[in-house]
């Protein structure tokens, strides 16, 4: 069976906010992992200094990086350094599937069955199209696409979107190492297919995390602005996160809420 890697970029404590907050929501993006129901995967988490996790699991291991910490940028370097480094380990590895997991997102339980399932030798990778923005405050989520949040696609938000498909023994680059070609989530679809290649459609819904106080974007870049604003129409335009919404993810509403008092300080 082909591997299946998840692969973190976690934010240096240093340039942390909260610590504890990074931690609690890195535990829920692993709660969401430990529950898909294709159990055979692996987590690669990329850190300048290991976090604690609150439940121990042989499939999750760190990467420590050496490069010096810096602050953070509008560009979230760091994060894209580190999510280039795993990727490489992948492919040095032999290869599999790799999706990069932002550390407070949350995914789809059949996510692995899915994309294992769905990818073909036609594809370098896979997108999700669907699925919820969620203010993680609030625990309100608002479905992806809508029309009062741009009517766009889950992938043209979400980093936490797409599962590429690394083949080492290939001969064209885009096949080698997709995600080092495709790069930017927001153009995956324009890219392969300005190299002809395809991407298969996962029929899984994804969870994009807003309002948590750590995410980048929230709080650096040129975008910060319109985050807030995406965040008001989230809440108006959604839903309070029920049983059933959060047990797609892995999730239980009893722990979000902790977790976001947790947040809410």
């Amino acid at each position: 069976m082909t591997a299946f890697t998840f692969a973190i970029a976690l934010t240096p404590r240093a340039n942390a906010r909260d610590w504890g907050l990074i931690e609690a929501l890195l535990d829920l993006t692993l709660a969401s992992v430990r529950a898909q129901t294709d159990p055979d995967w692996r987590a690669l988490i990329a850190v300048h200094e290991r976090p604690r996790l609150a439940v121990g699991d042989d499939r999750v291991s760190f990467v420590e990086v050496g490069w010096p910490v810096e602050p953070p940028g509008p560009h979230n370097d760091d994060s894209g350094r580190k999510k280039h480094l795993l990727s490489d380990i992948v492919r040095d590895r032999g290869g599999g599937h790799l999706m990069v997991l932002d550390a407070d997102d949350w995914v789809d339980r059949e996510l692995v069955a899915a994309a294992r399932a769905g990818i073909g030798d036609e594809h370098v990778g896979a997108l999700i199209h669907e699925g919820l923005a969620v203010d993680f405050r609030s625990l309100r989520a608002a479905p992806l696409p809508h029309p009062d949040l741009e009517g766009l696609p889950f992938h043209r938000f979400c980093g936490s979107c797409g599962v590429a498909l690394i083949r080492p023994g290939a001969t064209s680059e885009i096949r080698r190492d997709p995600f080092a070609v495709l790069r930017s989530h927001h153009r995956w679809v324009e890219v392969a297919a300005e190299h002809g290649e395809g991407l298969a459609r996962l029929p899984v819904s994804g969870a994009y995390l807003v309002n948590t106080g750590e995410n980048h974007s929230d709080v650096h870049g040129p975008h910060a602005e319109w985050r807030r604003e995406f965040i008001r129409r989230v809440d108006a335009v959604g839903r309070d996160v029920d049983a059933g919404v959060a047990a797609r993810f892995g999730q239980e509403v009893g722990a979000l809420r902790a977790a976001g008092r947790l947040a809410r300080g």
